[in-house]
This record gives structure tokens, C-alpha cells and sequence, in this order.
């Protein structure tokens, strides 16, 4: 686990120790996040540097950190929240509530999967629709409402627009 700041021995003379500490945008680079993000996980006790300069207000955080900031991002990159990925990170979850995080995830992982797939079949029936007949034959009115029905399919009200498509 991430070593709290007071377990860094606090060395003005500058030990071995800290000469390995990576400065914030050191951190930031090698995980490709500004160090900003990195601020707001400090503020939201996600990972906390390990070492703060009293004079500078320079933050330092271990090579160690870097595998936690990756395990963040990748959980970031998977739809949680930081409130989760506090939740899920601090260890004071038992092993059923953090299933229960993630089934939970899992579910709406598969619920956009679903709703990207009816925008797909929509799409699909739309452009077929569309080009069945040469658009050149079209009048304005029908050429504007292909086009406008295509447009819609980025509307969240998916299932309401694929019952018109399938009505027609």
C-alpha cells in the first residue's frame, strides 16, 4: 500500500530516498495525466504524495505510485467514478461490496453495448432506407425527413426511433 506522508522520514539534508521520489509532473508524464488530475486525486484521497516541501509546496510521490496512478486511470478509462475508485482502492470494502461495485458496472457496460447496437441496426436501416431509392428521385420534404431521422440516432431515445424505422 501507498506509504502515508509522515512515514517518509522528513530529511532536509536530502536522503538517497528522496533523490528516488519522482516531483508531481514527473509522475504526471510517465502516466499521461496533467498534474492537476493528479491534484484532484490528492484532494480526493485516492493517492495522496508521499512527500510535500513545506517551503515550496513541491509534491513527491514514490515510483511505487505510478502502478497505483495506472490501476486508477485503467479504472477511470472503465467508467467508475472516483468516488468508486475511492471506494474500491482504500481497502475498506469487503470482498462482496466490491463485487457488488463492479457487477454493477458490469451491467451498465452492457446496457451502453446494447443501446450502441440498436443505434447501429437503426443506422443501418436508416442508410438503407435512404439509399434505396436514388435521392435524386426524392423530393425535398422526404430528403429532409431520411436525413433527419439519420441525425436522430445519436438521440438517447433509441428504442421510440427504431419502432418508427420498423413501422415504416
Amino acid at each position: 500500500m501507498v506509504k502515508e506522508p509522515s512515514e517518509i522520514m522528513d530529511n532536509e539534508n536530502g536522503s538517497s530516498e528522496d533523490s528516488a521520489l519522482l516531483k508531481i509532473g514527473e509522475l504526471a508524464a510517465m502516466a499521461g495525466v496533467s498534474p492537476k488530475a493528479l491534484r484532484i486525486y490528492e484532494q480526493k484521497n485516492i493517492l495522496r504524495p508521499v512527500k510535500v516541501d513545506p517551503e515550496t509546496g513541491y509534491r513527491y510521490y514514490s515510483p511505487d505510485q505510478h502502478k497505483l496512478l495506472d490501476a486508477l486511470i485503467e479504472l477511470q478509462d472503465m467508467g467508475f467514478s472516483l468516488n468508486e475508485i475511492e471506494l474500491l482502492l482504500s481497502g475498506k470494502l469487503s470482498e462482496d461490496e466490491a463485487q457488488k461495485i463492479f457487477e454493477e458496472k458490469r451491467k451498465t457496460l452492457n446496457e451502453t453495448i446494447w443501446k450502441a447496437q440498436a443505434q447501429i441496426e437503426e443506422l443501418d436501416a436508416i442508410a438503407d432506407g435512404l439509399f434505396a431509392k436514388d435521392m435524386k428521385e426524392m423530393s425535398d420534404e422526404e430528403r429532409a425527413w431520411h436525413l433527419a431521422k439519420l441525425v436522430r440516432v445519436s438521440d438517447h431515445n433509441v428504442h421510440q426511433t427504431l419502432s418508427e424505422i420498423l413501422w415504416l
